[in-house]
């Protein structure tokens, strides 16, 4: 044995845990793109204008480099729930296993 041990039903507690902090995230980043549409310019083309520019290309940038995350953490719950569902079958299946053989040595 490794002594590698799942406890499926704390991993599945934990993977619905997980899945919702993917959706909260996305939320937060849909408040944060609502709230920060950008710098504006009082008129004129200086370096404000130029700055202001600049700034607001990066932060475009940015939210859309935020804007996937919130499904990757979704997929790790979802990851996290599919190996608690595999290991109870992995078990329901080896002690099925176990109990259907017939031969003297196991019992």
């Amino acid at each position: 044995m490794t002594g590698f041990e799942i406890a499926s039903g704390a991993v599945g507690r934990d993977g619905t845990h997980v899945g919702g902090h993917g959706a909260e995230y996305d939320a937060a980043v849909m408040r944060l793109r609502q709230r920060c549409s950008g710098a504006r310019t009082f008129g004129g083309e200086g370096l404000f204008a130029t700055i202001t520019g600049t700034y607001n290309e990066c932060l475009q940038v940015s939210l859309n480099a935020l804007t996937g995350i919130g499904g990757e953490i979704a997929e790790t719950g979802e990851g996290l729930r599919m190996v608690a569902r595999n290991t109870r079958a992995a078990e329901s299946a080896n002690v099925e296993s176990f109990e259907s053989f017939e031969g003297p040595t196991w019992r």
